[in-house]
């Protein structure tokens, strides 16, 4: 049965829908009278589109139809038009919808025919569905990324596309990516096979290590910089602390001195008072004496960084490569003649 004629598909909703059995119509709830009215309109309006031959306007009619009334003919329809649209795939998937319709042994005949078309129609479809294939040499395949128009697919599995032209990619480590373009016609099974070139040269490991040495030298110089400088502001500081500490104890001394008619003995002080700034005497010069030998350290540290930086970057170095060069001059002499040979060998 070919529901060619609009006239047919509206008696078909206007008959069948009232009688379908709830398990044709997947638990969906019972559409209204204004629903079903509204889906023939629009299954006639499909009907007409698809026999003048504008199968995307019918298949967006028959969508609107299915979403108001489920029914297997108009599924049918759906996957006639994308048939005829060249969307292969997607025919198949409406087709295997209505096979798989669970109908009752009662349900009305239209929707048993529909279905019995749709799995006639679904088994010539399979074949015309196009698949490719590709396998790539040159490369392990866990390295190599595939992609279908920029899908991502996998070696050696066939892939079901629609009839159409596409874009494979292939990309590997190392190597340039290659691209084809590839046409699928209805029923071929291509198979693509893409030899990579060989990978590119990986760096020779002496440009790594003279790269990493050169990085280390240029660590420590910095270091080392960083480190003498800090000696040497720290050398600065301490001795201008330490020089304060002496100007400090001058001015004690001359408290001290003054104190007695200039006969002060700090080792036995006489009094407390005299005890007192004796002491203070003595804390002011140990200070100066602690904070110049740190001054004088400070300094020390900073001129042996230096003297290491320097040292380390002089000694890794890296050599120096002459130029190869030969010479070669005539000699003549009053006994006889021959050559001279010199230069960097």
């Amino acid at each position: 049965m070919t529901l060619r004629r609009p006239l047919r598909l509206v008696l078909l909703l206007a008959l069948a829908l009232p009688a379908m059995p709830a398990a044709a119509v997947a638990q969906q709830a019972e559409p209204t009278e204004q629903a079903k009215a509204e889906a023939r309109s629009l299954a006639n309006k499909g009907q007409d589109l698809f026999d003048a031959g504008r199968h995307e306007e019918a298949l967006a009619a028959f969508r609107e139809a299915a979403a108001l009334v489920h029914a297997a003919p108009l599924l049918r329809m759906i996957a006639r038009s994308c048939q005829r649209l060249g969307r292969l795939r997607e025919a198949r998937s409406f087709y295997q919808r209505v096979v798989d319709e669970p109908l009752a042994a009662d349900a009305p005949r239209a929707f048993q025919q529909a279905q019995a078309d749709a799995r006639v129609e679904l088994a010539a479809l399979a074949p015309r569905i196009p698949a490719l294939e590709v396998a790539v040499r040159g490369a392990a395949p866990d390295t190599v990324v595939l992609t279908l128009d920029g899908e991502r697919i996998g070696q050696g599995t066939p892939v079901e596309r629609d009839p159409g032209i596409y874009t494979l990619v292939a990309v590997a480590p190392r190597r340039n990516p290659i691209t084809r373009t590839i046409r699928l016609n209805e029923g071929s099974r291509e198979l693509v096979t893409i030899d990579l070139p060989p990978p590119a040269a990986a760096p020779r490991p002496e440009s790594a290590s003279a790269s990493s040495g050169s990085d280390i030298r240029t660590a420590v110089l910095l270091g080392g910089g960083v480190a003498a400088g800090a000696a040497v502001i720290a050398g600065v500081a301490f001795t201008l602390v330490a020089n304060g500490k002496a100007s400090d104890a001058r001015r004690q001394w001359a408290v001290v001195d003054a104190m007695d008619a200039g006969a002060v003995n700090c080792s036995h002080p006489a009094s407390g008072s005299l005890r007192q700034q004796c002491e203070e005497l003595s804390s002011l010069v140990d200070d100066k004496y602690l904070f110049s030998n740190i001054a004088m350290w400070s300094f020390i540290g900073g001129g042996v960084a230096v003297l290491g930086t320097l040292g380390y970057y002089w000694v890794t170095a890296p050599p120096s490569t002459a130029e190869k060069h030969v010479r070669v001059v005539p000699l003549v002499t009053p006994g006889g003649g021959g050559i001279a040979a010199g230069g960097v060998f």
